[in-house]
């Protein structure tokens, strides 16, 4: 259980009584009247996070395949809801190492719904990296407390040179050597054909 902002105003609006009941009674009774106020809303914000366990959405990682270097590439997690509305917010484990759009996604799910939440990673180095479970936390229904568990989704995932850019780098090098392209300077035609034996090199 994870408490929410609605749980520790409540704790506060409990300690904001104990002078006015110190006032119409005693101090005894204001420090007793606090204590039982407060031990209320932690037990209703137990319950409510132990309630979530029976309408907890259920996520779901798109299978990874290849990746590329030096490209946004969109990861898409699938969230379903159950019979109630659901509150949520999602940490996917992505390897360190890259860069990513949005460390944690958010959303608020109809009941009976689902919807597609996406972040984007950009790799820098090319190798096989681990991506590890889903952390995912659900508000309850009354707003006092986060349900929070994990879902299991190790996948180890390769990440490859960019593949489109080598294809359009061999489509003007092609051009170039039909003709159909003018050569502006042979510095730049030496350059391309640099850049596509740096690529055969890392995909071997």
């Amino acid at each position: 259980m994870i408490p929410s902002l609605r749980f520790y105003f409540l704790l506060l609006l409990g300690i904001a009584i104990a002078p006015p009941v110190a006032v119409l009674f005693d101090r005894q009774v204001s420090i007793l009247t606090t204590l039982l106020f407060d031990v209320v809303v932690v037990g209703l914000a137990i319950f409510d996070a132990q309630r979530v366990k029976a309408n907890q959405v259920q996520v779901e990682r798109t299978r990874l395949q290849k990746l590329s270097i030096g490209r946004d590439n969109r990861i898409t997690l699938t969230v379903t809801a159950q019979n109630q509305l659901a509150l949520i917010k999602i940490k996917d484990y992505y390897p360190l190492e890259f860069q990513v759009s949005h460390p944690i996604l958010e959303g608020i799910l109809e009941p009976n719904s689902t919807e597609k939440l996406t972040y984007t990673i950009h790799p820098d180095s090319r190798g096989k990296f681990e991506w590890g479970d889903i952390q995912v936390r659900q508000l309850g229904k009354w707003g006092l407390a986060w349900h929070d568990w994990k879902i299991p989704a190790t996948q180890r995932v390769a990440v490859y040179p960019d593949l489109m850019r080598l294809r359009s780098l061999s489509i003007r090098l092609t051009l170039q050597n039909t003709g159909t392209m003018r050569q502006t300077r042979r510095h730049g035609q030496g350059t391309e054909f640099a850049e596509l034996r740096e690529y055969g090199t890392s995909i071997l």
